[in-house]
Parts: structure tokens; C-alpha cells; sequence
């Protein structure tokens, strides 16, 4: 099944808030789309394509697919005031993945996650796919990072996927989206 972009006349994706954007479960984790966000090239199908996934895996009924990039860039914003805290809570940003039997070029560089609000600084790790790649056809959370949250902040917790560093090409992972949980941190 063919589907249509957030056609803009651009190779971006801009984040489609119209298209099923983010589900709050009950214990309070935020699931966000991967249409949600914004991907760079993600509006050209030589680089990125939707993709249907099966409900029996996915709260979205679509994700992108990574055919080959060399820049990859994906980003997301979350409203705080979505969040109707009583008191702070911390967040981990998990990165929802999975790589098809043919997935190449993630070995050669580390994929950073970038996590933090408008109003304080951004996180930044590192680390290696290769490792998950290995177990393809398999859906895996990647740890993007924690974040305190605390009642009445205003602005916008913001989180990213990227690797721009090298020019090595990647490709053959499959995106579902972000989930936002709550933590204990002690």
C-alpha cells in the first residue's frame, strides 16, 4: 500500500500532526508516530518510504522504512503541557526499530540520541546498531535518554536520532516511532 507523504514539494518530511500523531496508554507512556516527526529526506522514496505495520506489532498503523541514507536525521517535539504532571517525573525516550535481513552500513559509525527540553540543555549519547542489526525481523528499544519533567514547565521536550558525521551509507531499518515513559530514578 502506497502512502502519501506531507507533500510540500520538499525531500524533507515535516511532522504530520493531522496523521495519528502520539497515544497516551495507561500507564502513562506517550507513543509518538514516526509521521510525527521530522525526517530529512524522508519525503523522497529513493531514501525513506512508509511502510504498513501489523497491528499485532504496532500501536501505528504505518512507519518509515530506511532504504539508504548517508544523513540521518530524525527529530521530534512533545508539547510539556501534554504531560499534567502533580509532581517532577522522569521520562526515558525509547527509539523503536527493527532491521531487515539485508540491513548494511551500521557498523561503521554510532547512531547519537539527543534528549532535553527547550528550556535546558540537550543530552547526547552514542552508541553502535550493529549489534541489533544482527538480530534483524526483532523490534528493538533503543534507550535515547532520560529527562526530568516537572509540573507547570512550559515549552517542549525535544528528541533526535542522527548520525551526520561520516558519509558512510545505511540502510535496511525500519522506524515505528518513539515511546515516552516514566521512570524511577533513585
Amino acid at each position: 500500500m502506497s502512502h502519501q507523504g506531507h507533500v510540500d514539494n520538499h525531500s524533507h518530511w515535516r511532522a504530520d500532526f493531522d496523521h495519528e500523531k502520539w497515544v497516551k496508554s495507561s500507564d502513562g507512556t506517550i507513543h509518538i508516530s514516526a509521521k510525527a516527526m521530522n525526517i530529512i529526506w524522508g519525503n523522497d522514496p529513493r531514501f525513506w518510504q512508509w511502510v504498513d505495520l501489523p497491528e499485532s506489532e504496532s500501536c501505528f498503523k504505518v512507519g518509515a522504512e530506511l532504504v539508504q541514507v548517508s544523513w540521518i536525521e530524525v527529530r521530534g517535539l512533545l508539547d510539556l503541557a501534554n504531560f499534567k504532571l502533580s509532581q517532577p517525573t522522569w521520562y526515558e525516550i525509547i527509539y523503536l526499530i527493527k532491521f531487515k535481513a539485508d540491513s548494511f552500513g551500521w557498523g561503521q559509525a554510532p547512531i547519537s540520541f539527543e534528549t532535553g527540553t527547550s528550556n535546558t540543555a540537550k543530552q547526547r549519547k552514542s552508541i553502535s546498531l550493529q549489534p541489533y542489526r544482527e538480530e534483524y525481523d526483532k523490534w528493538h528499544e533503543l534507550s535515547g535518554g532520560c529527562v526530568e519533567i516537572k509540573p507547570f514547565m512550559a515549552g517542549y521536550l525535544e528528541f533526535g536520532m542522527l548520525e551526520v558525521d561520516t558519509q558512510w551509507w545505511k540502510g535496511g531499518m525500519v522506524f515505528e516511532g518513539v515511546k515516552i515513559r516514566p521512570v524511577s530514578r533513585n
